[in-house]
């Protein structure tokens, strides 16, 4: 599959924001909305399954293939990696899906992790929803220009922990003693 660097994929957390800030960004960016969580169902108002789809309609799906199945901890899992993103890469061919989930900070939300797969895979830039920018009237459109130039998955100043890291040698223990 070529690679699609004009295609965007927006993600979306909505722990303390309004079904309305989804919309006018649903609205403004002509997309569609792809719910990840695993079960979308919970007590803020407006972001039960049920309420999205009254809400959006067409616009609105629910896709457990890509929920986590280690939300209430862990390492995040996708209940169906291999299908999800296969089903997001003819998605975006069409239209600009915006991944939903419930985690405001996408940088400790399996949506990040859907996000680097996608792009990965068709190219596609990915954009966190909403953009932190104090001109509230500037235009998303406007912003995609913002290129830091770090690695995806990369958090401006801090570096990502190998899992295989190792204590330093002032800290380990002396072996054989």
């Amino acid at each position: 599959m070529g690679r699609k660097t004009n295609v965007v994929l927006y993600t979306f957390g909505y722990g303390g924001r309004s079904v309305e800030e989804l919309a006018s960004i649903v609205a403004e960016c002509d997309a569609v909305i792809v719910d990840v969580r695993l079960k979308p169902f919970n007590g803020q108002k407006g972001w039960s399954l049920p309420d999205l789809k009254a809400r959006f309609g067409e616009a609105y799906h629910w896709w457990r293939c890509l929920g986590n199945v280690n939300f209430a901890g862990g390492t995040p899992k996708l209940k169906d990696a291999k299908k999800g993103v296969a089903l997001l890469a003819q998605l975006i061919e069409t239209t600009s899906p915006i991944l939903l989930c419930g985690e405001r900070n996408p940088w400790m939300c399996h949506r990040r992790m859907i996000a680097e797969r996608l792009q990965k895979k068709v190219g596609c830039r990915v954009i966190h929803l909403p953009l932190l920018r104090l001109d509230r009237s500037a235009k998303i459109a406007e912003q995609l220009t913002l290129d830091f130039g770090l690695p995806a998955g990369h958090v401006r100043g801090h570096i990502r922990a190998s899992r295989h890291a190792t204590k330093s040698q002032r800290t380990q223990k002396p072996k054989g003693k």
